[in-house]
């Protein structure tokens, strides 16, 4: 009996000290975010970041496969988004917030074998415009649309099959991207 004891005064101390440490980031507002985004050129794993009411990080990686048989992928973007409450709905329905801001993105890919192995490095400037929907529930979550326009700067090499040097050329252009996202606010 008397360890029982022991053991629930124990936990009346640590219980205490774990919400004085832990409760402020577990119970405080769940501004961060982790989701999945699906887009015209592949899928990949979110972080957004509910700085305020006005502002938005958003960092997403896709792509992501390294190989050692020449077919790898990996990719990154980053955006800071302004935030616009313009749509007024009844609470009951949700927010539909409207964002905006500089995005850039940086991807690498290769693949092929010979005679046609080639590797693909990408930066691309974009302009993020995107709606989302928090939808009412007891857990914080939201579903989103964004349109990526902005331009694409590419670097393409191609390996000689006969000597095994690469040749590359610099290629500029315009693009559009879409995507959609799921984010489930946590922490």
């Amino acid at each position: 009996m008397r360890r029982k004891n022991n053991y629930i005064n124990n936990m009346k101390k640590i219980i205490p000290l774990l919400v004085l440490l832990f409760g402020t980031s577990f119970c405080a507002q769940n501004n961060n975010g982790l989701g999945l985004w699906l887009s015209n050129y592949g899928w990949g794993l979110d972080y957004k970041r509910l700085n305020s009411e006005t502002s938005v990080l958003d960092v997403y990686l896709g792509g992501f496969i390294l190989s050692t048989n020449g077919n790898s992928r990996f990719g990154l973007d980053v955006g800071y988004y302004f935030v616009e409450n313009v749509i007024k709905a009844d609470a009951s329905n949700g927010k539909f917030p409207v964002h905006w801001g500089p995005n850039i993105g940086v991807g690498y890919w290769e693949g092929g074998s010979k005679p046609t192995r080639n590797s693909h490095i990408l930066i691309a400037p974009n302009v993020a415009l995107g709606i989302s929907w928090f939808i009412p529930t007891s857990i914080k979550w939201d579903v989103s649309l964004e349109l990526f326009p902005g331009l694409r700067i590419e670097r393409v090499s191609t390996e000689n099959q006969y000597t095994g040097d690469w040749d590359g050329d610099f290629s500029l252009g315009m693009g559009i991207d879409f995507r959609f996202l799921v984010h489930i606010y946590l922490f």
